[in-house]
């Protein structure tokens, strides 16, 4: 049996033809429909999580890793304000998700109905398309409408940028009726995924410019694993003048590309021109590295292009520079650069060397530095297995993942579409679902704690490992300069706690590890990444926040004062 609703049993049944494969649902009364028209579809898998925040960044992590769209489905009310912050992470890091949310009649909220608020298009701004639906049309021309309605939005969710669509799903009471009928017929209609952009405009101007420069630098930021495009990267990466700086999150390992150029940056010393370029190309989606970016304001380039992975024109003034006036793709562009001349510059190799140097500084420092987030992120990046996918929490994670190098083998992900430490967890807990493979969480104390309510689900993949690192407060804010000047900071801040994950782990079955120093860290370490009884397992590792800071500080004053000449 299956809802009596013709239109939700036809909007189930199109998310199924247009190959949805996971609804995500939270529990609730007023999207009792929905539930049980996808629950009746066969080859959706259908996965309740309890907290809808928790739910939406689940739901992310099964499309970050399948690149396909899934359903999140909830009642209405603040239930779906719960999902903004991971459609939003959805929309920025271009994530194709469908969120279908319960509502009343249309002025149920002017008459002061339970739950009832102004929903309809509260994401308009964070999403490809926004609809309001009534759901309780019955007649044959209207279903065929809103056949093609959804069938266009999955569509919206992939093309040409992918990232969320919300449908907004208007329900009437009785919400629990059952009937054997079959959803109405419909006809799929064939969209044209492709999308054709006129580039040779772009194509003429890069050439010109790409042969009037003898310094030209490409930064790659979040994106995910390509092989065809990291070995054109590799291509360009061995001329003498050009530049690859390739982000952990780039998922591009190349053999002479630059890794930890934070570091690079603080060890140039006077002669900062011979490392500015004339041209900078940006590939992918956002970077981390703030240093990086004053780097280029302060040396500006002469030229900019921001090139989306989804030749998506957008014109992001990242350094202040204007940037390319005419759309091209990542490999219409990487095939003009292969095919253009190499000037004759010693650029590269000012920048290899650099970077040689920048390895051995590094390496005095870390051989000498107390147990710190610094010692322990130099050990987790040796640990981590081969194949394994990592999930960098943001915050100091993403930050201390950038300034250490990282095996080709490994897959990095990060929320860092719009870089909240929200969801973290869940995003991970949803990644390791879908791809079964081992999945390593690492996250900062107050990261975790906030999303602790990923681990109340049924659905924790015996692959997922967690690592929090426990320096018992918001440590990002002693790194940055500026919050340790105010008057409270410990307070407003930080947020000092002496919480730890233990009970969490033991209220919720997982296997549960700790460590506060160097000897033992190692040793949990050799055997944390191995498979616990079918569980997933927590590893917590508490370190000094004060101290952490200091050693973290410590480190880029060691590389200033060891600076070149």
């Amino acid at each position: 049996m299956n809802t009596n609703k013709r239109s939700v049993k036809l909007i189930a049944d199109v998310c199924r033809s247009k190959g949805i494969r996971y609804a995500i649902f939270s529990p609730g009364s007023r999207s009792a429909p929905l539930v049980i028209a996808f629950s009746q579809i066969p080859g959706i898998e259908c996965i309740v999580i309890p907290d809808e925040r928790v739910a939406g960044y689940f739901a992310l992590g099964i499309a970050q890793q399948t690149q396909n769209p899934v359903a999140v489905i909830c009642t209405s009310g603040t239930a779906v304000l719960n999902l903004g912050p991971a459609l939003c992470e959805a929309y920025y890091q271009h994530i194709p998700m469908l969120f279908l949310t319960a509502d009343r009649p249309k002025g149920a909220e002017e008459r002061g109905e339970n739950q009832a608020i102004n929903q309809a298009f509260v994401f308009k701004e964070m999403t490809n398309a926004s609809y309001d639906i009534d759901a309780e049309m019955t007649d044959d021309t209207s279903l065929k409408q809103l056949a093609h309605q959804v069938e266009t939005s999955v569509e919206q969710t992939k093309y040409a940028v992918p990232g969320p669509v919300h449908i907004n799903v208007r329900l009437t009471e009785p919400l629990y009726d059952l009937n054997d009928e079959l959803a109405a017929p419909y006809d799929l209609k064939n969209f044209d995924s492709t999308k054709v952009i006129n580039s040779e405009l772009a194509k003429k101007e890069l050439a010109q410019q790409l042969s009037c420069t003898g310094k030209k630098l490409i930064v790659v930021g979040l994106r995910n694993a390509d092989k065809d495009f990291v070995a054109k990267l590799q291509l360009l990466a061995v001329r003498e003048d050009t530049v690859v700086l390739a982000e952990t999150v780039s998922n591009a390992v190349i053999n002479d590309g630059i890794n930890n150029y934070d570091g690079c940056i603080d060890l140039i010393g006077e002669n900062a021109g011979d490392f500015a370029p004339d041209l900078v190309i940006t590939l992918g989606n956002q970077i981390i590295s703030k240093k990086l970016r004053q780097f280029l304001k302060t040396n500006s380039p002469q030229y900019h292009w921001d090139v989306s992975p989804y030749a998506e024109h957008r014109r992001h003034t990242i350094f202040d520079v204007r940037t390319n006036e005419h759309p091209i793709s990542e490999n219409e562009l990487l095939d003009v650069f292969l095919t253009s001349p190499t000037a004759k510059s010693t650029y590269a190799a000012k920048w290899k060397s650099l970077h040689q140097s920048s390895i051995a500084v590094s390496e005095q420092y870390l051989n000498k530095v107390a147990f710190s987030d610094l010692k322990v992120f130099e050990l987790l990046t040796k640990a981590f297995p081969e194949n394994a996918h990592l999930q960098y929490g943001n915050s100091t994670p993403i930050r201390y993942s950038n300034l250490f190098s990282h095996s080709a083998s490994l897959y990095v992900n990060s929320n860092r579409g719009a870089s909240g430490i929200d969801g973290c967890v869940s995003t991970a807990a949803g990644a390791a679902y879908a791809t079964q493979q081992l999945t390593v969480c690492i996250v900062g104390d107050v990261s975790f704690f906030y999303d602790s309510n990923a681990l109340w689900n049924k659905y924790l993949s015996p692959e997922l490992r967690i690592i929090v690192i426990n320096n018992s407060g918001g440590n990002i804010f002693r790194l940055l300069n500026g919050p340790t000047k105010v008057s409270d900071f410990e307070k407003f801040f930080e947020t000092r706690h002496n919480l730890n994950a233990r009970n969490l782990a033991q209220m919720y079955d997982i296997p549960y590890y700790f460590c506060d120093h160097q000897e033992r860290l190692e040793k949990i370490l050799a055997t944390f990444f191995h498979p616990h009884n079918g569980k997933p397992a927590i590893l917590e590792i508490k370190t000094d926040g004060a101290l952490s800071a200091e050693v973290y500080k410590g480190y880029f004053d060691f590389l200033k004062n060891n600076k070149t000449t």
